[in-house]
């Protein structure tokens, strides 16, 4: 196990040939770790950051939780190279993109490369607050004289500037108006007259919908309400059967043949 590890620090490159119908690159160099299928779970072990490149050839996209083993041991800026002859190079560059690689192509050959972020996972940085151009302007407007707006210590004693008398504006607070308050009020967005009594009656000319309502009510008073029926046959089933409008909502369970009421227990 100790010298797999250190042969692969010292190799900085792994070549891993998982789809025969790719041909192995003959550019690899000679001191490059090359792996076949029976080798793939030996990425695990591969210490953090001590390679600089992996060549990959599949038949498919890899799993998450594979190409995090496979980021995790590429150094910071290591690149990473995929080739396939049956999976699309679309589907390569989402799977590497998804698995937090960075600059995914596809290059011209139809494969595909990425690397490793140059960041640390979790690393900070403090940005410096830029001043927005208003306030730059009012800073300096304040140290070349002053706001226009501001006003000196003497400038209210000044005989020219005229003030509100705040007395004044308290002179009509006691006065008390009485408003008959109407008592069939159902939308105070209505704005018909109010007639004896309080009672709000439509206007001749009404165009806010209080004369309809008051048809309506006036309709439904006189008229007895119709007998429910059931739309979906389930009603005498109880609440676990019926639909969110069932008139028999809260109620127990029924038969529909008389209507006679069954608890069901």
């Amino acid at each position: 196990g100790e010298v797999f590890r250190i042969g692969i620090m010292a190799a900085k490159s792994l070549y891993l040939h998982l789809e025969v119908k790719v041909p192995f690159p003959s550019s690899a160099p000679a001191s490059a770790v090359q792996w076949g299928p029976a080798d793939q779970n030996k990425l695990a072990s591969v210490a953090e950051n001590s390679l600089e490149k992996v060549w990959v050839s599949t038949p498919k996209e890899f799993s998450s939780a594979y190409l995090s083993s496979m980021l995790k041991a590429l150094a910071p800026g290591g690149i990473v190279e995929f080739r396939s002859a049956t999976a699309s190079a679309e589907d390569l560059q989402r799977s590497l993109l998804f698995g937090g690689f960075a600059s995914v192509s596809i290059t011209a050959d139809g494969g595909v490369v990425g690397s490793k972020p140059v960041y640390k996972v979790g690393a900070a940085k403090k940005f410096k607050k830029k001043t927005k151009p208003t306030e730059k302007k009012s800073n300096e407007a304040s140290k070349a004289g002053g706001s226009v707006w501001a006003l000196g210590d003497d400038d209210l004693a000044d005989d020219g500037v005229d003030l509100e008398d705040e007395d004044s504006l308290l002179d009509r607070e006691t006065e008390k108006v009485d408003v008959a308050v109407p008592t069939n009020i159902k939308d105070k967005n209505k704005d018909c007259e109010t007639g004896p009594g309080g009672k709000r009656k439509a206007c001749k000319n009404c165009t806010c919908g209080f004369k309809e309502e008051l048809e309506t009510e006036g309709k439904e008073a006189s008229e007895a309400p119709p007998a429910d029926k059931s739309a979906c046959g389930n009603c005498g089933l109880g609440d676990a059967f019926r639909c969110s409008t069932c008139p028999y909502l809260g109620k127990p369970a029924f038969t529909s043949k008389d209507n006679v009421v069954k608890l069901v227990l």
